[in-house]
């Protein structure tokens, strides 16, 4: 059981519950006088990138991988945060 609990995949997924949890209250506080909240939309986003690198490089063996894949892959998310970030913002 002790090797279980010290296992880095499930401290991982502990972290990954933990922050997921984090998200939607910080989203429900921000959220609860109906109007657009920049900061916690950027909040947000910046935890479901984090949340996804960790998913890549932990449940997906990236960090095991060659440079060239960890590069792209921590690539993908900073592009695709900014583009979300973006998007949101040019929609205001």
């Amino acid at each position: 059981m002790t090797s279980l609990i010290r296992n880095p995949l499930t401290i991982v997924w502990a972290l990954l519950v933990t922050v997921t949890v984090a998200s939607s209250l910080i989203a429900v506080d921000g959220g609860a006088s109906h109007q657009i909240n920049t900061g916690v939309t950027t909040i947000v986003l910046l935890i479901a990138a984090v949340k996804a690198q960790l998913v890549i490089w932990h449940f997906m063996e990236v960090r095991c991988a060659p440079a060239w894949l960890k590069a792209t892959s921590s690539g993908w998310v900073v592009v695709l945060f900014a583009l979300l970030l973006g998007l949101y913002f040019a929609g205001l």
